[in-house]
């Protein structure tokens, strides 16, 4: 068996920790980003109210996700919240996280 470790090598890449707590991320970047988007998109949309809009949008996204933080497991966090990634978002990690812990725990209210 010359090599032993090779396993754990080869896995190494998959292990990623959750993060602890919920990171920070500019939202005024995402948001800049977003607008810019949408100016494009809307013939009435308006740049500043996009922009308010959308810092809104993410300032509640994080304190719902600051609230609920504890309820989502190690690897909910970790599949959903990936602060490295291009432009992120708390409303998407709000949704990501929502649709995680629901696949977790069903309604189980009859139909």
């Amino acid at each position: 068996m010359p090599f032993p470790f090779a396993p754990i090598l080869i896995g190494s890449h998959l292990l990623v920790a959750a993060p602890a707590a919920v990171p920070s991320v500019d939202i005024g970047k995402t948001c800049q980003a977003a607008t810019g988007v949408m100016s494009g998109l809307m013939a009435d949309s308006s740049p500043q109210r996009d922009l308010d809009v959308c810092l809104s949008s993410e300032q509640a996204a994080r304190q719902q996700i600051i609230k609920d933080w504890a309820t989502f497991s190690s690897a909910e966090r970790t599949q959903c919240v990936q602060s490295s990634v291009y432009l992120p978002s708390y409303v998407e990690w709000l949704t990501c996280l929502e649709m995680e812990r629901s696949v977790r725990k069903p309604d189980s209210r009859p139909r």
